[in-house]
């Protein structure tokens, strides 16, 4: 621990600052009574705050994030002061000039907020250069992102040395702290000293890419004049926003009783049974790139919640978005649009990746025929 800090003792149940003291080491939870004027520990608690910043009792208080994130230090509107802190050492750095490596995190979705994030940096910061280091998984679709910085998977050792400034996006928060209509775009733009991300990273693919993976689409009739119409409907990241197999074969029937159209299924192995007279199912036969090629070719996917719908907004592709669990305000920074789904549900506000209440009605209570009344809006299809 640093030599300077500052010891905050506070009261667990309101977050009220009790006393304040400079580089003092709590040695005992008597000693931390004493401290609190106390004649007990109980619901007493205390945090180190390493920054220099005065602390007002009367302006600040001590919170915690989320159930899984340790206690902090925030303003009277809950945003976390080393959180504002962090922004503004970044923005210093960035804008003095840097040599910066972006480590990014997470699935599909992610990828692309995070691009959006270094795509405004560039801008916002032209005495600085961008590189960004990712999985191998994503760097063929990162690197058909418009403007986006060189990027790689092996910036290690010496080569990850070579820059002066080096951005972890990894984060805890499931939304911005500074209030839940940011989206995560923002989020990781905050690590990069940015107020707001509102670009949406977008995807260019060309001939030469399709004819590169001409084996994948081998067989599946992209060019027969068919609407060709992808669905993703399974999370990886909780069960709370997914959608359900039964639903997607009533929905796919739906759509071949009354247009002529391609209807593949895309996710992991075998989310739906294999043979289905009405489905192309790709379910763990296609890598990322090869979706993101496929999805290009997409007149319309209908998905929950996940990377394919974050594709489809890089590479404007018309697109339903069904929400439960999750929102897009929350996610998108930004309103559902016209022809998403989202029930209003008393628990309406609530992101939860698995149901607090154990039914899903949030996504069990969307039907197919749901869908295809805004399929038929959304591509002018007349009834």
């Amino acid at each position: 621990m640093s030599t300077q800090y500052q010891t905050i003792v506070y009261d667990q149940r309101s977050g009220a600052i009790l006393n304040i003291s400079q580089n003092l080491y709590i040695s005992s939870r008597k000693h931390l009574a004493r401290l609190a004027n106390r004649p007990h520990w109980k619901d007493t608690g205390f945090i180190y705050f390493k920054h220099s910043l005065p602390i007002d009792p009367a302006l600040h208080s001590i919170r915690s994030l989320s159930p899984n994130y340790p206690p902090a230090l925030v303003t009277k509107n809950g945003v976390p002061i080393e959180y504002a802190l962090i922004m503004q050492e970044r923005s210093a750095v960035l804008t003095q000039g840097a040599t910066c490596l972006v480590e990014f995190e997470g699935g599909m979705g992610d990828q692309l907020m995070e691009a959006a994030a270094v795509l405004t940096a560039v801008k916002q910061y032209p005495n600085s250069s961008f590189s960004i280091k990712c999985k191998d998984i994503y760097i063929k679709i990162l690197q058909h992102v418009v403007g986006l910085p060189p990027v790689s998977h092996s910036y290690v050792g010496a080569s990850k040395d070579a820059f002066s400034y080096v951005i972890s996006n990894h984060t805890s928060y499931i939304s911005d702290p500074r209030g839940g209509k940011f989206g995560k775009a923002s989020l990781y733009g905050a690590w990069l000293g940015l107020d707001r991300v509102s670009k949406v990273a977008k995807i260019k693919v060309s001939a030469a890419d399709m004819k590169a993976e001409s084996g994948f689409f081998s067989g599946l009739e992209l060019d027969s004049g068919k609407i060709n119409i992808m669905c993703q409907f399974r999370s990886g990241s909780g069960h709370g926003k997914s959608w359900h197999t039964e639903k997607v074969v009533k929905l796919a029937g739906l759509f071949k009783s009354e247009i002529d159209c391609n209807f593949f299924v895309v996710g992991t192995d075998r989310e739906v049974a294999r043979g289905l007279p009405d489905i192309i199912d790709l379910t763990g036969r296609s890598t990322w790139w090869q979706t993101c090629l496929l999805e290009s070719r997409m007149n319309l996917v209908v998905c929950i919640d996940s990377g394919v719908m974050h594709l489809a907004r890089s590479l404007s592709v018309p697109y339903i978005a069904l929400w439960g669990g999750t929102n897009a305000q929350m996610i998108l920074g930004d309103d559902e649009q016209e022809w998403d789904i989202r029930l209003p549900l008393d628990c309406f506000d609530l992101v939860c990746y698995d149901c607090q209440r154990k039914t899903n009605a949030c996504m069990v209570k969307i039907t197919p025929e749901m869908v295809l009344h805004n399929a038929r809006l959304l591509l002018n299809l007349s009834k």
